[in-house]
């Protein structure tokens, strides 16, 4: 089976969305959100692509805008993008870093898929994502729901 039709049974499968969705596809620039977003195209999908510039990285960052428009462009869909202050929103909130930056990105994305009229966000996570959320969700106090990490 190819990787395409892989992807397809298992949104099928889990109910993620429907081929009339039109979804919102986060791309950082790195293999697995630009994997994601190139099996959306290959399934035929409607959906844009969103990219967060944290500011973190000077022209790194600046050049990671650059090749998610390019690949935007490349899959004739649309391409969001913002930039955030994150080291200053990080110092208001007292949170780390990698916090800001999480916080800042998911309430970023929920609100280009409400002014965009996109019915669903998709992220490009590997199994480090995964750990990194069942540690975040035992240090907030969670339960055993907790322990599931990043649900499909």
């Amino acid at each position: 089976m190819l990787p395409v039709d892989r992807f397809t049974q298992f949104a099928e499968h889990h109910n993620l969305f429907t081929p009339n969705s039109k979804i919102l596809v986060a791309v950082s620039g790195g293999m697995d959100s630009v994997l994601l977003a190139r099996l959306f195209k290959a399934a035929g999908y409607n959906f844009g692509v969103a990219h967060c510039n944290f500011g973190l990285r000077g022209n790194e960052s600046l050049a990671d805008v650059q090749f998610c428009n390019n690949l935007a462009q490349q899959l004739n869909v649309s391409f969001h993008t913002t930039t955030f202050t994150t080291q200053q929103y990080a110092g208001d909130k007292k949170i780390s870093i990698q916090m800001a930056a999480r916080e800042l990105r998911y309430d970023w994305f929920e609100q280009v898929r409400q002014q965009f009229d996109y019915s669903a966000i998709a992220l490009g996570h590997h199994q480090n994502d995964t750990i990194e959320t069942i540690l975040l969700n035992l240090t907030r106090g969670t339960g055993i729901a907790g322990l599931h990490g990043i649900l499909p």
